[in-house]
Parts: structure tokens; C-alpha cells; sequence
């Protein structure tokens, strides 16, 4: 009985000495972690895009005094922690992975929808941000009274296809924010409102599985729905319909670290007719090429940049029609795949970026004999965007 006891404590002892080795083992473990990545993610090289979510990754910020006391450096230094950090997209993955377990729906602003949809969520800029916007282009539009104004919010698939939503996701509507803006805007504009035909179509792929952009299909539709408004008579059967790409894996796919395996088809509408000649000048580039399309861009990670190249601070593209009429876009990338359509009623069109024009727009409405002006942006962009009074203010 004696030996029994001992055996039996010397079995607990056992079990103790190991439970102890494992706990401290997993305490370095941790330790480790929580120093080495961080600290390995100062020491090598900063990336400074990120194909997956392409986007600019934040750099090392710049060390001031006056930084660190009103909090800056802080606040940009837990950005720049987070984006150089080792292994992001295997940390962004892994935790999206635990997170579906637990059934959240949810991840970084996107939300997990029927048949592996992935929806953007909608989180707009506070009143003051977006009145300034507002003011903006009512002002420049009494500064160009001459100019034909066009107006049109492309509403989002978290508005259109609402029902691919998680059940009871908590989202606001697009729609009371569209109408409160557009109804402040100055009558000179003209609204182009493509809601009725994207709602009345939305049983069709308007918007990609993977990515926060409409198709071809949405924007074709959208043009054919707004071209009354804009003098325009489209011809239904114009174009015939390639597709270019079965493969394409969009940015929500790496901005929320859902593992889908759904991917998109991004298809291209090619003029029937073979007078639609264009030349197409990226002038910051220097470069001009004879498409609308590059195809060399299916080769990345940004397939979607197949329409105009991605974008660009400006973009002219001649066409051989002569009717006098000169119109420039001011645009988010929804535009890149709708401004074809857009082609043949012009003679030229300037395409700029508000992102990343820098120049004067009045320069340049008189330099390219502009006679009208379409701004064109989805909600989810333009709602938390404040670079486009600074361009129109020309400051």
C-alpha cells in the first residue's frame, strides 16, 4: 500500500514538473513572439505596397517633438507597427479563421454574404467632412455656369444587393445618404440617379463576389439608364461582351482575410463598329496607348486595373468624333469601367483623379475646351473622401 502512495505521488510530481515545463514553455513561446516580430519588423526593409490589399503601406513616420506631444506619432506609429508587421496576411487569415468558428460575419469592414459574397460595409464620414464636399461643387459650378454639370453617386452592393447580407446585419442606408447630398446640390447640376436600373436588374452579377467594384455589366446598364439625362442615345447592341478573366480574387478578399475560393470574371464590351478608333494619353506618364484596356494587367493582382490602366492623376483620350463636345470625368476608379461607354459622344474626354491631381482644374478647362463636366463616385468612396474640394477650390 506504501509503494502504491508513492508511486501515485511520484506519477503526480511527475505530471506537475511537465504541466510547469509546458506552461513556461508557451510563456517564452510568447514572449518570443511578442518581441521577435516586432522587433524583426523594424529591423528589415518597410514594404511599401501591398499587392493583396492594393494599397500604399504606412512608413516609419517621422520623429518630432511636437509630434509626440499632441499624439501624432503615436497614432502613426501603431499604423506603421500594423501595416510592416511580419506575416501580416497569415495573422489577418489566422484571426479571420478563429473568427468564423466563433460565427461572426464580419471582418475589417466586410461582411461574409450569401454564396461567399464579400460586401463592403458603408461607414461614412461625419456631416462636416462631407458639407464641405457639397460646398465645393456648388461654388465651382456658379464659377463655370457655362458648362453642362453632371452628377451621379453610384450606390454600393451593401445598397443594392442588401439581400446576399448576413441576416441582422447592422448597416446604414446609402439611399438616405445619396438623396440628403444630392438634394443640397445646385440646380445647375443635373443628377444621374443609376439606382432604378441597377435595382430593377439586381437578380444580375452587377457587383464582383471579391471585390468593392460594379462589373462591366453594372456600369453598361447604369450608362444606358442615366443617358437620357445626359443627351445621349446609346445603342443596346454596340459592343459585344469578352471575357478577359475567370480568375480574378479582388481586394476584399485580402482586406478582410476571408479564405474564399470564389473567384470573379471581369469582362470587356468591344465596339461592334471598327470607326471607335482612341488614343489614350496618361500624360503625368508619358505614355499613350491605342485601348482603352491593358492587358497586361490581368497579369497581376489588380485585374480590375484592365480598364484604363488603373488609376492616374489625368487622362486624355481622343476619339475620332467631331461634334465639339469636350467633357471631363472627375472620378474614383467606378468610372474606369464606365467611361468607355462614354467614348463615342465625345470628342475628347480629360479623366482626372481628385486622389491625385495636384494642377489647377480652371487651367485646364480652359486649356481643353471643356464643355461638360460629369462627377462620377461610389458612395463608399465618396462619403469618406475629402479630396475633392481642395481640387475643385483649386487650393
Amino acid at each position: 500500500m506504501r509503494k502504491q502512495d508513492n508511486h501515485r505521488e511520484h506519477d503526480q510530481y511527475s505530471h506537475s514538473l511537465f504541466y510547469k515545463k509546458y506552461i513556461n514553455l508557451l510563456c517564452l513561446l510568447f514572449v518570443g513572439i511578442i518581441i521577435f516580430f516586432p522587433l524583426a519588423s523594424l529591423i528589415l526593409p518597410d514594404t511599401k505596397m501591398s499587392e493583396n490589399e492594393n494599397r500604399i503601406l504606412t512608413q516609419l513616420p517621422r520623429f518630432s517633438v511636437d509630434s509626440i506631444i499632441d499624439g501624432r506619432y503615436m497614432k502613426k506609429m501603431q499604423k506603421y507597427t500594423a501595416d510592416q508587421l511580419i506575416g501580416r496576411n497569415f495573422w489577418i487569415y489566422t484571426k479571420t479563421s478563429i473568427d468564423r468558428l466563433m460565427g461572426k460575419n464580419s471582418s475589417n469592414g466586410v461582411y461574409l454574404g450569401e454564396n461567399s459574397t464579400l460586401i463592403e460595409n458603408f461607414d461614412p464620414f461625419p456631416a462636416d467632412a462631407v458639407e464641405q464636399t457639397k460646398t465645393a461643387i456648388n461654388t465651382f459650378a456658379e464659377r463655370h455656369p457655362d458648362l453642362n454639370h453632371f452628377f451621379m453617386l453610384v450606390p454600393n452592393a451593401i445598397s443594392v444587393s442588401d439581400k446576399k447580407l448576413p441576416a441582422y446585419a447592422p448597416v446604414l442606408s446609402q439611399n438616405d445618404y445619396i438623396d440628403g447630398f444630392t438634394a443640397g446640390l445646385n440646380e445647375k447640376l443635373t443628377i444621374l440617379d443609376p439606382r432604378p436600373v441597377l435595382e430593377q436588374n439586381q437578380d444580375q452579377l452587377l457587383y464582383y463576389k471579391t471585390d468593392h467594384h460594379w462589373t462591366t455589366l453594372g456600369a453598361w446598364l447604369s450608362f444606358q439608364g442615366v443617358a437620357d439625362a445626359m443627351a445621349i442615345k446609346p445603342d443596346p447592341d454596340a459592343y459585344t461582351v469578352y471575357p478577359v478573366t475567370h480568375s480574378f480574387s479582388g481586394a476584399l478578399v485580402s482586406k478582410s482575410g476571408y479564405l474564399t475560393f470564389a473567384t470573379d470574371t471581369i469582362d470587356v464590351y468591344v465596339p461592334k463598329s471598327g470607326d471607335t478608333y482612341s488614343v489614350v494619353n496618361y500624360v503625368e506618364e508619358q505614355k499613350k496607348s491605342p485601348s482603352l484596356y491593358d492587358s497586361e494587367q490581368l497579369k497581376g493582382k489588380d485585374k480590375y486595373a484592365v480598364f484604363l490602366e488603373g488609376n492616374h492623376p489625368i487622362i486624355k483620350i481622343k476619339s475620332p468624333v467631331a461634334n465639339g463636345k469636350n467633357l471631363l470625368v472627375i472620378k474614383d476608379s467606378y468610372a474606369n469601367a464606365f467611361i468607355p461607354f462614354l467614348v463615342p459622344f465625345y470628342s475628347e474626354i480629360t479623366v482626372i483623379d481628385p486622389r491625385y491631381y495636384y494642377d489647377s482644374i480652371d487651367a485646364l478647362i480652359t486649356d481643353a475646351q471643356i464643355t461638360d463636366i460629369l462627377y462620377l463616385f461610389n458612395a463608399n468612396t465618396f462619403f469618406r473622401d475629402t479630396t475633392l474640394a481642395p481640387v475643385l477650390n483649386d487650393d
